[in-house]
C-alpha cells in the first residue's frame, strides 16, 4: 500500500462478512468527495436519504476519538503514566543513592575539617535539587529533539508535547533525587570520621 493509506489489506466484502460472522452488515462506509468544500452539503444529502444512520464528516469523526469518549484508552493511558512515573522515580532514586554512597570518603574529609552533619546534608540536598532541575530542563529540551527526529524519519506519526506535565515531571525528579540522597546522606554524615575516610 502507498504511504498514508489507512487500510493495509483488501478483501472481498462478502468473504470478509463471512469470516467475521457479520453477513449482510457493514461497520462503516467512507465517502470521498472530489470537492472538500461540499462536505456539509453531501452530509445533509446523505442524512436525508439515510435518516436512521449516524453520518459524520471526517473532522467530527476524529473529534469523537478522544480519551473522554474511549474509556479503555483513558485507563490504558493512566496505567502507562503510572508505570512511567514509578520507573522514573526509581531510576533517579537509585542514581542519587549510589552517587551519595560513593562520596562517603569526601564527606569524611569535610567532617575532619569541622563540617557539621547538618552542613554536609545541606550541601548534598542543595546539589541534589540543582541536578534534578538541570536534568528536568535537559529532558524537556530532548523532547523537542526527539520530536524533530520523529518528524524527519516518521512524518505520519503524530507527536504532541504537553507543557502542563513539565511541573509534575520536575517534581517527580526532585522527589526521587531527594529521597535517594537523604538516607545515604544522613548515614554518611553520622559516620565516624575515621570510618568515613576509610570507606571504599
Amino acid at each position: 500500500m502507498e504511504s498514508g493509506v489507512l487500510s493495509r489489506a483488501f478483501i472481498d466484502l462478502a468473504r470478509l462478512q463471512d469470516l467475521t460472522a457479520n453477513n449482510g452488515r457493514l461497520s462503516a462506509i467512507y465517502v470521498k468527495l472530489t470537492d472538500r468544500s461540499r462536505t456539509d452539503a453531501a452530509k445533509a444529502e446523505l442524512k436525508a436519504k439515510l435518516p436512521s444512520f449516524p453520518i459524520y464528516s471526517m473532522q467530527e469523526l476524529i473529534s469523537l476519538l478522544t480519551e473522554s469518549n474511549v474509556p479503555v484508552l483513558r485507563t490504558f493511558t493512566r496505567v502507562i503514566i503510572a508505570i512511567g512515573i514509578l520507573v522514573g522515580f526509581l531510576v533517579v532514586f537509585l542514581s542519587m543513592y549510589r552517587a551519595v554512597l560513593e562520596r562517603t570518603r569526601e564527606i569524611g574529609i569535610l567532617k575532619a575539617l569541622g563540617g557539621s552533619p547538618w552542613f554536609i546534608l545541606n550541601c548534598l540536598l542543595r546539589e541534589t535539587v540543582l541536578l534534578a532541575l538541570v536534568g528536568s530542563v535537559l529532558g524537556i529540551g530532548m523532547t523537542y529533539g526527539a520530536r524533530g527526529l520523529i518528524r524527519a524519519f516518521a512524518p505520519m506519526m503524530v507527536t504532541v508535547i504537553v507543557p502542563d506535565w513539565w511541573p509534575a515531571a520536575t517534581a517527580i525528579a526532585i522527589a526521587g533525587a531527594l529521597a535517594g540522597a537523604l538516607y545515604p546522606g544522613l548515614r554518611a554524615a553520622r559516620h565516624d570520621v575515621v570510618e568515613a575516610l576509610a570507606y571504599e
